[in-house]
């Protein structure tokens, strides 16, 4: 712009010396080009016109091949230049392709079921005290044209977790449940399951149960537990398969907890205790509880993380109804810092809501622990 201006200037100078050698000046100084009307030519510097040469038929002939060449060596390169531009669009494509391939994953399974069922028991014979069961677990379905090849394996460990609690307290006792049997009056069990997310990739299944051994009245416990399934592999993934459970993670659930609950139940003392319960190492309370760590996906993607207390036959007594778990939602983002190396969270970025949940045909509710049990009125008068 500064060179621009001194021209200018310089322009300006020249004019105001000679008004009448405006041409020149522009001439010197911004090329020959310059518009400008032309002057008059005087006629004595006028040159005179001379006759165009004559061009000899064979000086024709040899302008004509050497046109006709250069067109033939022009055609040729341009039919190069369209073949490697095609060449390099053909690789490009290839190589996008490869890369779309390489990070698209499996397709996994968009068409399929899952229909909740009910094991129902209500004063069954087989036992010298009364029975009264109502747990839901999901049963995974695939379809003809898309059938899910970890099916029986995934089913048998949705079943299982479904009856975990009732295997441990009255099918499938040990020595020590079994001497506590004795003094069984009921036992009763109402397990709800909720599926809280499904993709092509992940289902998650939360079970929320209320279970008594001995009496429905005095030994009332209600606990939470989890299951997240890759509908690939028929893996599960434990809590801490997939997040590092150590003090920062602890420090940011804790926060989130009291959030929820609006005020510090846990305090940051507190917070080592946590630290033992997720990672099962509390060896105090080991031989009195199992520590039950879990999460599960919400169905807008979310984290809902806890761990259970539940009691073992030298942990129980007799009380009001207990709750003994402790849990509350935080969203990918958040627990990001504290991710691990795991292939569920290259399944969980990738996924899309797939599949259908049916409800449960024919739901019995649990005379002694549903939604209309007497107990929860007595507890409430009491």
């Amino acid at each position: 712009m500064e060179g621009i201006q001194a021209e200018y200037k310089e322009y300006l100078s020249g004019y105001r010396e000679n008004r009448n050698s405006i041409k020149d000046i522009l001439i010197k100084k911004f090329g020959k080009n310059t518009y400008l009307p032309e002057k008059e030519v005087p006629e004595q510097a006028l040159v005179e016109q001379t006759e165009p040469e004559q061009t000899t038929p064979k000086q024709m002939v040899s302008e004509q091949i050497m046109l006709n060449q250069a067109q033939a060596f022009t055609k040729s390169h341009r039919l190069l230049l369209v073949f490697v531009v095609v060449i390099i669009l053909a690789v490009a494509a290839g190589a996008a392709a490869a890369y779309l391939v390489s990070h698209a994953g499996p397709r996994g399974y968009h068409d399929y079921t899952v229909q909740k069922q009910q094991y129902y028991v209500e004063y069954s014979d087989e036992h010298p005290y009364w029975d009264v069961l109502t747990v839901e677990y999901p049963i995974l379905t695939g379809t003809d044209e898309e059938p899910i090849e970890q099916a029986e394996q995934i089913n048998a460990r949705l079943y299982e977790m479904a009856m975990d609690r009732v295997n441990y307290w009255h099918l499938k006792p040990n020595a020590e449940v079994e001497h506590l049997q004795e003094e069984y009056s009921i036992y009763s069990s109402d397990v709800e399951c909720n599926v809280t997310y499904h993709s092509q990739y992940l289902m998650s299944v939360r079970y929320k149960e209320i279970y008594a051994p001995i009496n429905p009245v005095w030994y009332t416990y209600i606990t939470q537990r989890a299951l997240t399934v890759d509908l690939l592999t028929g893996e599960s993934y434990a809590l801490k398969d997939i997040l590092r459970l150590d003090e920062d993670f602890v420090a940011l659930w804790a926060d989130k907890f009291n959030e929820k609950l609006g005020e510090e139940m846990i305090a940051p003392e507190d917070e080592i205790i946590f630290v033992d319960w997720f990672n099962c190492a509390d060896k105090e309370l080991e031989p009195y509880y199992e520590f039950v760590p879990y999460f599960y996906v919400t169905k807008e993607g979310n984290f809902v993380i806890g761990v259970s207390l539940d009691p073992k036959a030298a942990g129980i007594s007799s009380s009001d109804p207990a709750n003994s778990t402790f849990y509350t939602e935080l969203t990918a983002e958040e627990i990001a810092p504290c991710r691990r190396e795991s292939l569920f969270w290259d399944r969980y970025d990738r996924s899309e809501s797939t599949g259908e949940v049916l409800r449960c045909k024919d739901k019995h509710d649990n005379i002694w622990l549903g939604d209309q049990a007497s107990i929860w009125d007595y507890w409430e008068e009491k």
